[in-house]
């Protein structure tokens, strides 16, 4: 599997790993484009969620 499919299968929490690394570094830039990237993303997971019938 390329790197680009693995990106493409991320899911919200997996952010939470590379988040804690941005602050690690103190990259305040990369921290909040993954802040930024993770919130639209649960966003996506619950609207697709809505869309299935799994979430009310």
């Amino acid at each position: 599997m390329s790197k680009f499919q693995e990106a493409m299968m991320m899911c919200s929490e997996d952010y939470d790993e590379l988040i804690d690394l941005a602050l690690a570094k103190k990259d305040k830039e990369w921290f909040e484009e993954l802040v930024k990237k993770q919130k639209r993303l649960r966003e996506i997971e619950i609207e697709m969620r809505r869309e299935l019938g799994v979430l009310d």
